[in-house]
């Protein structure tokens, strides 16, 4: 399922889990059958980056999905060029250059601050992951080593290419590899981004399950197509790279459960328990923009009488105390968080929620848990190009329960 808020404000054209696994099967069985016989095997640049369009002539399944990934849009999509508009109008160059390790991340080697090459706006191309040799963990911001040129690093084994030299990379593999974007200090040593140390305090760290076995797993595919080497894995990494936007997987990590409710008197007692069983780091992980919220309402034939809402976010402050509400501003800004009631990996938070001056014999009582995310997007239309502020919000999970007064 795509949503219609991810199309519009520059999130779309992601695919779901499921539909991404099907697409690298047909993929699979069409090459399989026999692909269109190249005249040459393309040419890789070996003094600096290659494109991810020659990528694609080979590795077809992966590029194909890869497309279809934020990761492929980093420097494109409508959401991060409003942020990266504001910060330039707030902050100028110097403090905008800070976005593009990550959304434009070839600028670390080739300082293409202005993007001026094409390689740049490719975002997270395949040729900067895969030239990165390893990633330092230290200091203000992780950094990466990069070989860049003929070399390709990956966690194939034994393998050989016509095209350029293969390395074999147990890095790939790790966590310690997504951290180089997913782990962020700004300037005041607040950490703004803490994805990767969620997920190395986490359960799943001391039991040896990586980013990338949730988020990489292997699908059937083929890792080149037939017509350029006809033995290959039989099975390939997603590289849609899913998160956050693929609502499956969030549907899948986290539980509502309405565990009893007390009517006494006057007064209603709902007792809710929300648990993050599936997520190797906090649910919601990134930035503060996104947050949890748990909507409890009771009703009297239909009829809305009273609501609570719990949210589940981190609060981050600048150095005057001010609630940070712009990716912009955590970013280059932020210098103490305030309050952060996020979902730990594996935590069940149980709820309590009280109702007061309940008169009615029979109720309702629902609870939804929505993911929300407060942003700003680039719009364009026949008036022009603009920023306005969005704000999306979908329903992660539902429970609801029909409550009769004690006597009544």
């Amino acid at each position: 399922m795509v949503c219609a808020a991810e199309q519009r404000f520059g999130l779309g054209e992601s695919m779901t889990y499921q539909t991404l696994g099907a697409v690298l099967i047909v993929l699979h069985a069409w090459m399989a059958q026999g692909a269109p016989a190249q005249e040459q095997i393309p040419e890789v640049n070996t003094e600096g980056w290659t494109s991810s369009e020659v990528c694609g002539e080979c590795h077809q399944a992966i590029h194909a999905v890869w497309q279809h990934s934020l990761h492929s849009r980093s420097w494109t999509n409508g959401v991060f060029q409003a942020a990266y508009r504001r910060a330039l109008d707030s902050f100028g160059p110097t403090g905008a250059r800070q976005c593009l390790p990550c959304h434009a991340p070839t600028s670390r080697h080739t300082q293409d601050y202005e993007v001026a090459q094409p390689i740049t706006a490719e975002g997270v191309t395949c040729d900067f992951c895969h030239s990165v040799k390893a990633v330092n963990l230290t200091g203000e911001s992780c950094s990466v080593e990069l070989d860049v040129g003929k070399a390709k690093y990956g966690p194939l084994r034994h393998a050989q290419s016509p095209a350029h030299r293969i390395v074999n990379s147990p890095l790939h593999t790790r966590s310690e590899f997504c951290a180089a974007c997913h782990e962020y200090r700004n300037a005041s040593g607040l950490t703004v981004l803490g994805t990767y140390s969620e997920w190395k305090a986490s359960p799943y760290a001391k039991l040896g399950k990586q980013c990338q076995d949730c988020h990489m797993p292997l699908v059937p595919g083929r890792v080149v197509a037939l017509n350029v080497k006809e033995k290959t894995p039989a099975s390939v990494n997603l590289h849609d790279i899913s998160g956050s936007h693929d609502l499956d997987r969030v549907r899948e990590a986290i539980t509502l459960k309405l565990d009893g409710v007390d009517w006494f008197g006057n007064r209603v007692w709902v007792f809710l328990e929300v648990t993050n069983r599936g997520s190797g780091h906090c649910f919601p992980t990134g930035l503060p923009m996104h947050r949890a919220v748990l909507e409890v309402v009771l009703r009297d034939r239909g009829i809305e009488i009273d609501r609570r809402e719990i949210q589940f976010a981190v609060v981050m402050l600048d150095k005057e105390g001010r609630p940070l509400q712009h990716e912009h501003e955590v970013f280059l800004q932020a210098a103490r968080i305030r309050s952060d009631t996020r979902l730990k990996p594996k935590e069940a938070r149980k709820i309590e929620v009280s109702f007061r001056k309940v008169e009615a014999p029979k109720l309702t009582v629902s609870a939804s848990l929505f993911y929300e995310y407060c942003t700003e997007t680039i719009v364009a239309d026949e008036a022009g190009e603009r920023i306005e502020p969005v704000e999306m919000k979908f329903l992660v999970a539902s429970v609801q329960r029909t409550i009769t007064k004690p006597g009544g």
